[in-house]
């Protein structure tokens, strides 16, 4: 296995979950990909900690990747080829973790994967790694990455020696037994054992940067070809920290940012109980960049994990973002990120191939499942293809049916919103609890609106329709995040002609609003776009004109600005409704001149690529070249 690798560490390793899971099957397809690196490694936890610090092993990746891939080695069975035990057993032994190792398919031929058992080391807000002390220390007074976790020694001697016999019996860690879960989240939940809410997202990102960077070092091709670090979020950034520290001779770091989590936290809880505005982070983020002061001069994150982890991210050899709101969340979030380039490179648009048959064909398989489903023959379809996420907004697309409800002429009634996500039937979050909520109470006025909340696990199998046909089907496409790095979800049906309600919040709005004024328009003006935004509703009310009143306003009051946006909205969507045929063929072709514009070849060849593609070294077990 010879060549360059490149390093990706994410939770989708086994398969495509969300958007930087799309920007890697589109850049795994992109020829001058596979020619710069002739191997790619995903690397995932088997499992991620869920409620109260336990895990879920029926969600293992490592089953996924049996079941769609092929495993050559896994540290969670008994018997291995000798020359992979070689590569992994010696680094498992140092950090007490088993990996899963194989191969799977994906666009541009297959991929490695390496998966990585933490059960063992990571449990509640305590971490059992031997190693982690001296990483953190080293993190700290080298990099400037200040993280206090709880460590402690590793495990004793009888739990490794019980974890081993587990293994060869049931084929997980002791950490990963269900028993044990259960009696934890018992005993949590009992007071006898204290789990705070904490981000176990970067605390996972911690415990598996050494081993990550260790299996690496031994995977890596023996032809002096070195490796890049892709780090995409506060998960993936300690590896590349680690690289920093102990691999620069042949590893290089790229940071190309796909969300800025501290922003998104405070975008969807606020401070102290304040709730989700994206209203009020947004407008002091303008001031406070305005005036110089960064996050932790104006929130108290200073503490927080996921904030020290990623306001260093200016550490690494290339920084990029999905967008320039990104960037600007990174400049807020530290100071530095100012000091050097950060590269927008954003994300592509996937034209769907539509044609008016199509479109058409498209439209009576999906009203027929309507009818058969909801009860009628509806005329105006919506949707909205989403995360169950508070930071999707989904409440404000009802916000929005309630008011067309109210100027939705005759005959474009009945219309259904079918908002698509997925849930935990047994345990749905307070998110959704609360959007299935305001759903029912709408639906019970029985206006000439209907909604329908889908998880989308429960649809039928045989649907006669395809994700591609409900696109081509839907008339308004509805997407009024409250953060959004980019948005790719929402502009899906962009080339089918369908008018899309975009997130002002959103990083695809600077990408559109250039493209129109290429074709000729303003972003006001296009005819398939409606922009939802609170934040510049807002502040053009005069609600606050400082940090500190945008911070204390109330609630309330930024509660009735978004109602007001709402009804501008609907008002904007019902103008842009074709009234003919001509008008439906006309969308269809503004829709699909701007969608052309931004397709994803174009974007991976000349910006993304030049962005993780580093010079070749000159000879092996040499430092890279400049």
């Amino acid at each position: 296995m010879n060549g360059e690798l490149l390093v990706h560490l994410s939770y989708e390793a086994t398969r495509t979950l969300g958007g930087m899971g799309v920007v890697l099957e589109h850049l795994l397809a992109a020829p001058g990909y596979r020619e710069s690196f002739a191997r790619t490694l995903l690397v995932s936890p088997t499992v991620r900690p869920c409620g109260l610090g336990s895990y879920a092993p029926e969600e293992s990746l490592a089953r996924d990747l049996e079941a769609h891939g092929e495993v050559l080695y896994s540290g969670l069975r008994r018997h291995n080829p000798e020359a992979w035990t070689r590569v992994f057993q010696p680094v498992e032994a140092r950090h007490d973790v088993s990996f899963v190792y194989g191969r799977r398919e994906a666009p541009g031929g297959p991929v490695e994967v390496l998966l990585v058992d933490l059960t063992d080391v990571l449990r509640g807000y305590r971490v059992r790694l031997g190693t982690l002390p001296l990483f953190l220390q080293r993190l700290r007074t080298l990099l400037g990455v200040d993280l206090p976790f709880d460590c402690r020694g590793g495990r004793p001697a009888p739990w490794r020696a019980l974890s081993r016999v587990w293994r060869g019996v049931f084929g997980t860690r002791l950490g990963a037994a269900p028993w044990l879960n259960r009696l934890f989240r018992s005993a949590v939940h009992h007071g006898l054992l204290d789990a705070p809410p904490l981000d176990h997202d970067a605390m996972l990102a911690i415990a598996l940067a050494e081993p990550v960077f260790d299996a690496v070092a031994r995977l890596r091709s023996q032809d002096g070809a070195g490796a890049v670090i892709l780090a995409q979020e506060h998960l993936s950034l300690p590896l590349a920290y680690k690289a920093l520290l102990d691999g620069q001779s042949w590893c290089r770091t790229v940071y190309y940012a796909g969300e800025v989590r501290t922003p998104r936290v405070l975008v969807e809880y606020g401070e102290a109980g304040q709730g989700a505005s994206d209203a009020r982070f947004y407008n002091v983020q303008r001031l406070g960049l305005e005036q110089g002061r960064t996050l932790d001069k104006v929130y108290p994150v200073g503490t927080w994990p996921n904030f020290q982890i990623l306001r260093n991210g200016h550490l690494c050899e290339r920084v990029g973002a999905v967008s320039a709101s990104v960037a600007d969340e990174l400049r807020f979030l530290d100071a530095r990120y100012s000091l050097q380039p950060v590269t927008v490179v954003p994300h592509g648009q996937r034209v769907i191939e539509t044609k008016e048959a199509a479109k058409e064909a498209a439209r009576v398989r999906v009203l027929r499942h309507a009818r058969k489903q909801w009860g009628q023959d509806f005329r105006l379809l919506l949707t909205h293809i989403s995360r169950d996420e508070v930071c999707k907004g989904l409440w404000r697309d009802v916000d929005v049916c309630e008011h067309l409800a109210q100027v939705l002429p005759a005959e474009r009634q009945p219309a259904l919103l079918v908002m698509v996500t997925e849930w935990n039937e047994q345990e749905p979050s307070d998110n959704l609890r609360h959007v299935k909520a305001r759903v029912e109470a709408f639906n019970a006025k029985a206006t000439g609106v209907h909604i329908a909340l889908v998880n989308q696990p429960s649809w039928p199998a045989g649907l006669g329709f395809t994700r591609d046909d409900l696109h081509r089907a839907t008339d308004v496409s509805l997407g009024q995040s409250l953060y959004e790095s980019y948005g790719l979800a929402q502009l899906e049906a962009l080339g089918c002609g369908a008018v899309c309600v975009i997130s002002g919040a959103s990083g695809a709005r600077r990408t559109l609003r250039e493209q129109c004024e290429a074709l000729g328009l303003s972003e006001s003006a296009h005819p398939n776009l409606v922009v939802s935004d609170p934040v510049t509703d807002a502040r053009e009310a005069g609600l606050a004109h400082s940090v500190e009143t945008w911070k204390a306003l109330p609630a309330g009051v930024l509660r009735e600005q978004e109602l007001r946006t709402a009804r501008r909205v609907a008002e904007a969507v019902l103008c842009r409704l074709p009234r003919d045929g001509n008008e439906t063929r006309l969308l269809m072709e503004t829709g699909r001149a701007l969608a052309e514009r931004m397709r994803w070849e174009p974007i991976i060849r000349e910006q993304l690529l030049p962005l993780i593609r580093f010079p070749v070294r000159a000879a092996a077990g040499s430092d890279w070249s400049a």
